[in-house]
């Protein structure tokens, strides 16, 4: 079996046999498209991811959070939102609070934001949380790790160097695969399937047995999502 902890399921509607898939949403459309396609190899997440903080209402998405399994695709980017840091924080602060309260757990998008995304998951005392696709500072994975917090890996770890890096420096202990399924990446459209290869690379990179990373990721993952 493999995990993928992040992928943009109700763009591709397809069957991926021999996988369990985290959903994340974008945005009220997604989070009820997402929701509607829920099962024992779904994992339905709810959000505004931070690129749509300026075109959508909380209240709107709030009214789902209960339905879902997790909270998320939710964060801050520094790069390419439209919303200013502010706005942004408001949002993800609000999301936050919610995974707290309902002990959900929390997938996050943080790019060039890594560490006030993490300040604000541990403000609000969040308890589980997956850093997706992380390409962030380095010394920030002791802090992750400390918390209990999870970072994903990406199909794009075999040619991206700052995404191999942090493979390269991560513990075994914060591991997640995703393939990030939906988006389109430099001309390539991800999707669950890609995360075959990314087990194989990893175990390279990290020196560990296909089938021990795989008990590993699995262990990882169980341990996000259902605590």
């Amino acid at each position: 079996m493999y995990y993928d902890a992040h992928c943009h399921f109700s763009l591709l509607k397809k069957a991926y046999d021999g996988f369990i898939i985290a959903a994340v949403s974008m945005d009220y459309q997604s989070s009820e498209e997402t929701l509607s396609l829920r099962s024992d190899k779904i994992l339905a997440g709810v959000g505004i991811h931070p690129w749509n903080v300026h075109l959508e209402e909380l209240k709107r998405v709030e009214s789902l959070i209960n339905r879902a399994d997790f909270i998320g695709e939710v964060g801050l980017d520094y790069k390419f939102a439209k919303a200013d840091k502010e706005k942004q924080k408001e949002y993800f602060t609000f999301f936050a609070r919610k995974a707290y309260e309902l002990n959900k757990l929390i997938n996050v998008h943080a790019l060039d934001a890594w560490k006030d995304a993490l300040n604000i998951l541990l403000r609000e005392g969040v308890r589980r949380a997956i850093f997706h696709w992380y390409s962030g500072p380095e010394d920030l994975l002791k802090d992750i790790e400390g918390a209990g917090y999870f970072i994903t890996i990406n199909p794009s770890v075999t040619f991206q160097n700052k995404h191999r890096r942090i493979a390269e420096r991560a513990s075994l202990e914060v591991l997640l695969t995703e393939s990030d399924g939906g988006y389109n990446y430099r001309g390539k459209l991800l999707e669950p399937s890609d995360i075959i290869g990314l087990i194989s690379f990893l175990s390279k990179l990290k020196g560990v047995d296909e089938a021990e990373l795989l008990k590993v990721v699995e262990r990882n993952f169980r341990k996000a999502f259902f605590g």
